[in-house]
């Protein structure tokens, strides 16, 4: 196919969106389990994405000299969007389990911002953490803001929005995983404390809101961090980077 096709019509999946950003889209079409529809590429980012890999069987757009984009004008695009179908996430959390896949699982509670759910993912993976829940009511989903954010570390990782939070918990537990929820006003402190090697599921709450009242009553310990809290609390992308920080440091489990 050539360079430049005309653009897809009818595409089944009604869910499909437009990721973009040099990172994102790159990793995208790296990833064999990424459902890909079309591609709209400037020269530059042609030359950084395509540069040691081969450009797909996909109707490709002329970035350039396009004046109507697919996408909203004030988007970060950097060269390069993708329309792509959502990855195909775990259906439950035994999934994962049961291919010994996340030691590490960290648990948003309604955190909705695509930004800041896209950065934890970054974090998390970072930080050897591949296994991400959010809410399904309330909770970002997979879109271009949040893959944008993640910057190519959402194709390797298991984002799942569950229906009801405390119920992932009790299976988490049943799964023996320690649950541990990060509060504000917790007095003991993230970074003294150890739990050996257990299997471990840390919860966050949304930002200003923190985690849920019920929520809380499910864990089996709450951590605050380090800090001066009469000045303001932390934002959640940052409490999860701080708090992934010290689990490593602290050898809380074995990475």
């Amino acid at each position: 196919m050539g360079m430049y096709s005309k653009r897809t019509k009818n595409i089944k999946e009604n869910s499909a969106y437009y990721m973009f950003g040099l990172h994102a889209v790159k990793a995208a079409i790296k990833n064999p389990d990424r459902k890909i529809h079309e591609l709209w590429i400037s020269q530059n980012a042609r030359a950084k994405i395509f540069s040691d890999y081969a450009i797909p069987n996909i109707p490709i757009f002329n970035l350039d000299k396009s004046k109507n984009l697919p996408i909203s004008e004030n988007k970060v695009h950097q060269g390069a969007i993708l329309k792509v179908s959502p990855l195909k996430q775990p259906s439950d959390i035994y999934e994962i389990h049961k291919n010994k896949q996340a030691k590490l699982i960290i648990i948003l509670d309604k955190v909705s911002d695509p930004q800041n759910v896209g950065t934890i993912i970054r974090s998390s993976l970072f930080f050897n953490c591949n296994a991400i829940i959010n809410t399904l009511n309330g909770g970002s989903r997979e879109n271009g803001s949040l893959v944008k954010a993640a910057s190519g570390a959402f194709e390797r990782v298991h984002y799942i929005q569950a229906t009801n939070i405390a119920q992932t918990i009790v299976k988490l537990k049943k799964l023996g995983y320690i649950i541990i929820g990060l509060d504000e006003t917790a007095t003991e402190k993230v970074s003294s404390f150890k739990k050996g090697n257990d299997d471990i599921a840390i919860v966050f709450g949304a930002e200003g809101k923190g985690i849920r009242r019920l929520t809380k009553e499910y864990c089996d310990m709450l951590l605050s961090i380090d800090g001066n809290h009469t000045f303001s609390s932390l934002n959640v992308s940052t409490a999860v980077g701080i708090t992934l920080f010290n689990i490593q440091s602290n050898k809380l489990y074995d990475v």
